[in-house]
């Protein structure tokens, strides 16, 4: 026995080097070879896939003229980089969490949250130069075929699947990519390439490392639905440093005279933007749920928590026993509730255990009871499917089969809560809004923080997102962010 377990760790040693041997390849940066189970076609595909993915979870910022200027900035340091022939895209998305990240195949996004810390047009090439940085480095690629080659160890077999081979679950691992959280070696490497990029493109590379000191003393939101820059980009002090002296180094060994940072052109393009949450798209009012554009809402459970984006909106029992999520089926999904009922009732791992039609608070409905097959145990739904506003909504109350009948009862409440919208006041709110400002001498961004309410909108924050002190004197012409408050 002990000479055939031999036997089959050696054969198991010997696939493993044969994997990591046949999918080594050359990094474009570097010159060396390095693991990559993904080929840069494999690469492009999930960039394809994920990217409908990430547009469906967090949603493109309406602003062509902005998209376009991003773009522009994106494609010229793509084109110094060191894979210029990667079919690259850049994206503004709708979201409020200070962040930038890419999906490997070149496709590389910024929040409009990071986009109104910033406070000129070289700022904006640092950040996207660092995201295409990791690309080109293909560091993202290697995270995922170290993660892969563990599952080499634990299953052989399974990279060499049909599933894999087809690029299934390409999109999935896309979007796992956004939580990663890069080596030091792998940031710093980045940030090197980004420098590198954005000086060749007549950037000043100082801006980089000054820009990074909007994340001193940030802190992150613990409810988010993606993570923020200090979770995946972590900004100690002597990375800040390393980029300072870099970029003063690149300076002082090139010839060009005048580098570019503009914040002429920059600022005014940030006029209009949405600040904060966008309470169009939903926000929580009194234990309810509630959204404006969609005109329903729905009842939460009171300490529920609740995270919200464009394709779900989940409410949580506090210690993870429960969730409820709310979803708007696929167009193909069914042509009725009971249509989309049945169909999840034939879902691979799913057992339909009782159900029938009825109306929710006057709305075309199904109700159904489900058990679905885990790893880890059976999970109980509590369904349902509603006809509402031309769509099919679907509420899903999921607790783990043990403890099910625990939130039975607020599971079905939470599901029969979901109504129309009525309330003129709750339907009228709208967002707060950047307004850009030229100051006036004299002028401190204290004086023009007087008429903006505080409690939405505090003096800090106003200080964070131009990085100017409260009481500094402004020269006359200073470009300043403030906020429109939004009607609530």
């Amino acid at each position: 026995m002990r000479k055939q377990l031999s036997m089959r760790i050696q054969v198991l040693w010997i696939l493993m080097l044969c994997v990591m041997f046949c999918s080594c390849v050359r990094n474009p940066v570097t010159g060396k070879r390095q693991l990559a189970l993904l080929s840069e076609s494999q690469e492009i595909a999930m960039g394809q896939e994920s990217h409908p993915a990430v547009l469906s979870e967090f949603g493109l910022v309406d602003n062509a003229e902005l998209q376009k200027y991003c773009t522009r900035i994106g494609s010229d340091l793509a084109k110094v980089s060191h894979r210029p022939d990667l079919p690259w895209h850049f994206a503004i998305v709708d979201s409020p969490v200070v962040n930038a990240f890419a999906v490997p195949g070149g496709y590389i996004y910024i929040t409009r949250g990071i986009l109104e810390h910033m406070n000129n047009e070289a700022e904006l090439a640092g950040v996207l130069g660092h995201e295409i940085g990791h690309v080109t480095a293909r560091h993202s690629v290697t995270q995922i075929s170290q993660g892969q080659l563990i599952q080499v160890g634990l299953g052989l077999g399974s990279i060499f699947s049909s599933r894999f081979r087809q690029f299934g679950g390409l999109a999935q691992m896309g979007m796992e990519v956004l939580m990663l959280k890069f080596s030091r070696d792998h940031e710093n490497e980045a940030d090197q390439l980004g420098l590198k990029y954005m000086a060749d493109c007549g950037y000043d590379p100082e801006q980089m490392s000054r820009f990074f000191q909007v994340f001193i003393g940030m802190r992150e939101e613990s409810e988010q639905s993606i993570p923020g820059w200090l979770s995946t980009h972590p900004t100690p002090p002597d990375r800040i440093r390393r980029t300072s002296e870099t970029g003063i180094r690149i300076k002082q060994q090139s010839a060009r005279q005048n580098y570019i940072i503009d914040a002429d052109t920059f600022i005014p393009k940030l006029g209009n933007l949405v600040y904060g949450e966008n309470p169009r798209e939903g926000f929580v009012d009194n234990n309810r749920f509630i959204h404006p554009d969609l005109r329903f809402q729905m009842d939460i459970p009171a300490g529920w928590k609740v995270e919200n984006t464009k394709s779900s909106v989940v409410f949580a029992e506090p210690q993870g026993g429960a969730i409820v999520e709310l979803t708007m089926t696929p167009p193909d999904a069914g042509k009725s509730p009971g249509d989309v009922a049945q169909a999840i009732a034939r879902s691979e791992g799913t057992q339909f255990l009782s159900g029938g039609s009825e109306r929710i608070n006057g709305n075309p409905a199904y109700l159904g009871l489900y058990r679905i097959q885990s790893d880890s145990g059976n999970i109980g739904v509590n369904a349902a499917f509603i006809s509402y506003g031309g769509h099919i909504y679907q509420a899903a109350g999921l607790a783990p089969e043990a403890s099910f009948s625990r939130y039975s009862r607020s599971l079905n409440n939470v599901l029969r809560s979901f109504r129309e919208l009525t309330d003129q006041r709750l339907l009228s709110v709208q967002p707060d809004r950047v307004k850009i400002y030229r100051a006036r001498k004299g002028d401190s961004l204290r004086s023009l923080a007087k008429s903006i309410d505080q409690n939405r909108v505090s003096l800090q924050n106003l200080a964070q997102i131009n990085r100017l002190d409260p009481d500094q004197p402004l020269s006359a012409g200073t470009w300043v962010k403030l906020v429109q408050l939004g009607k609530r």
